[in-house]
């Protein structure tokens, strides 16, 4: 046994001076995720899409005399079966009530080894569409883009330059754990437009500034769609790489979109040309 406790059986939390009740806590701040190479996802929805992608699971926590938690049993036995070295506390309600994030938790949440998502693993094909983001700052609005992707089929999520790291608890609740599931890799803003040039795939930067509306542009194939932060717009380097800058229409007073919602546009009409591209076939 070490001091968060055995892996064999239910180790109690009864008190929040136990030192896993500490390390749960202090993985809601950024600096001791990095630290520790540790991160934490609560609620069954996310940590069964955790399991989906083989995310390794260190510590879990639960709490079965909470009314939701009925709807994490299957999702704790999984954990159990696929895997066995996780050690396993169980909290009483009070010290799960002060390690979650949520109002009315599930009753389970788990700590998890981090994973690196390198460029250098990725293999593109010609038909792929990559939605690129630039330093979006905001945990909610980056989440909801990992929905979004994962719901219109897109191939996947380069992050360039980020300012939220993906680890974020925030992140992972507002993607409902598609952050795990939706191929995704982290570069700096150089090493992106790189390898999106080495494999010939069209650069459309969205803009207030664009030249033409995003609905007048393919978006069926080959093209990576770049979003940049809602305080500083994309950085000169993208304007100076891409093959067009687009942008919403806008007849309102307001002179951008939100970053999330610019990106659901895109991304929807984006898939909407594919599916119409499939059905001429």
């Amino acid at each position: 046994m070490n001091e968060y406790g055995s892996s064999t059986e239910s180790t109690k939390l009864t008190n929040n001076r136990h030192p896993m009740v500490r390390l749960v806590r202090d993985l809601k701040r950024r600096r001791h995720r990095e630290e520790t190479r540790l991160f934490r996802i609560e609620g069954h929805r996310e940590i069964e899409r955790a399991l989906d992608a083989e995310i390794k699971c260190e510590f879990v926590i639960y709490c079965d005399s909470l009314p939701r938690f009925r709807k994490c049993e299957g999702t704790l036995n999984r954990i159990k079966e696929l895997r066995p070295d996780a050690k396993l506390y169980a909290a009483a309600s009070s010290v799960f009530a002060n390690v979650s994030q949520w109002q009315n938790p599930d009753g389970l949440l788990v700590v998890a080894s981090q994973h690196e998502p390198s460029l250098d693993d990725w293999e593109a094909s010609v038909n792929d569409v990559y939605l690129v983001i630039e330093s979006v700052e905001k945990p909610g609005n980056l989440g909801s883009m990992f929905r979004t992707v994962d719901a219109t089929g897109c191939s996947g999520i380069l992050i360039s330059d980020p300012v939220v790291d993906l680890f974020n608890p925030n992140v992972i609740r507002a993607s409902l754990g598609t952050v795990f599931t939706t191929p995704c890799a982290v570069a700096d803003t150089a090493k992106v437009i790189q390898w999106l040039r080495e494999n010939q795939f069209r650069i459309i930067c969205s803009s207030p500034q664009g030249s033409r509306s995003f609905l007048d542009v393919e978006l069926d194939s080959g093209c990576a769609i770049v979003i940049g932060s809602e305080k500083d717009g994309l950085s000169k380097m993208w304007f100076e790489s891409c093959d067009e800058v687009v942008k919403l229409p806008n007849e309102g007073f307001g002179d951008s979109m939100n970053a999330a919602m610019t990106a659901n546009a895109m991304l929807f009409e984006s898939y909407r040309q594919r599916q119409l591209s499939a059905n001429l076939i």
